[in-house]
């Protein structure tokens, strides 16, 4: 009884294996897939974008431009709250199509809850208060794989933001 139990735990566990390991190649490719147009649409539309992490050397596909550094110092950290204004668009086939808008709302985040690409550009470009950023995020720093049906938006969408900065709190 106990062998079988042993060979019935050793299927499982090597069955589990495979399943991990195809999960991290279909993420390694679309890292790939993404970063490749993110440069490209980067360049194609000369934009003076900064790479988030070393370049050449770091595969984090986030990159940010600051649009308005702002006029009031500001300190962020993960506990940071801050007020924006933002416009969401996700990239595809070259084009950029809007999916949310504040308007005139401005919502309040605190940056270790928002999506990991906000957090990795905000943290790093330390734009002031009353500045506008700009993040262009790959698909694994957004949403992933997962489709966000309210926002009609598709799974392993390149993310652009564009984020008017109305208030740090920490």
């Amino acid at each position: 009884m106990y062998k079988w139990l042993i060979v019935i735990a050793v299927f499982f566990a090597l069955a589990g294996c495979k399943k991990t390991d195809d999960i991290a190649t279909t993420i390694q490719k679309q890292a790939a897939i993404d970063d490749k147009i993110i440069a490209d649409y980067i360049t194609a539309n000369k934009l003076n974008a900064v790479h988030v992490g070393a370049p050449k050397t770091d595969t984090i596909g986030v990159w940010y431009i600051i649009e308005d550094a702002g006029t009031n110092p500001a300190l962020y950290t993960t506990s940071t709250s801050v007020t924006v204004g933002f416009k969401g668009r996700y990239l595809k086939n070259g084009q950029l199509t809007e999916f949310t808008n504040t308007g005139n709302a401005h919502p309040a985040f605190i940056i270790g809850s928002v999506i990991k690409g906000w957090q990795l550009g905000l943290l790093n470009a330390k734009i002031n208060t009353g500045g506008t950023l700009r993040i262009i995020m790959a698909s694994r720093y957004g949403y992933g794989p997962y489709p966000q049906t309210q926002y009609g938006l598709p799974a392993n969408s390149i993310l652009d933001f564009e984020l008017q900065i109305f208030d740090v709190t920490n």
